[in-house]
């Protein structure tokens, strides 16, 4: 029975699949400058989208694969604030994928993270990481390197 099919195999699509382009978590105006956010921890994330999300068009994701496929499917984000330690891909892993991509590569990143060694933040530095802020974090200061970084720029 050759038409027969095993498990795991998939018949392909008819016609082409459509992906759900994201929707921002917080959008103030239309011309609001657009900021990721990404991090495995939904309470941290929460947080960051309240504290940002009155200024920022904020887009979240939950690790860095997910971040991957929503950041090719919104307006190029003004800075991406985002966990080093995630399941999946992470942070310090997707900085190195951004830095690979034409349209990506400027974008300004802020990582956060549990790791503090003087090795930790050389190595978020040297990925191309913009900041580096440890936790427990001071939402005030992520709040300012945010800032710094739209005014300031891609790159």
């Amino acid at each position: 029975m050759a038409g027969k099919q095993k498990p795991g195999d998939v018949d392909p699509p008819d016609e082409e699949v459509e992906l759900d382009v994201p929707a921002p978590s917080c959008m103030p105006s239309e011309n609001a400058p657009v900021v990721a956010v990404i991090d495995d921890d939904p309470a941290i994330r929460a947080m960051l989208v309240k504290a940002l999300g009155g200024t920022y068009t904020i887009y979240e994701a939950a690790d860095g694969e997910q971040a991957l496929a929503m950041l090719g499917m919104i307006p190029v984000p003004d800075a991406i604030v985002c966990d080093v330690m995630m399941p999946r891909l992470d942070g310090l892993a997707l900085v190195k994928t951004l830095r690979k991509d034409q349209a990506l590569r400027h974008v300004p990143v802020l990582l956060l993270t549990a790791k503090d060694g003087p090795l930790d933040v050389v190595s978020g530095i040297n990925v191309g990481a913009r900041h580096y802020i440890t936790k427990p974090f001071k939402v005030a200061n992520v709040v300012a390197k945010v800032a710094a970084m739209v005014k300031g720029g891609k790159g």
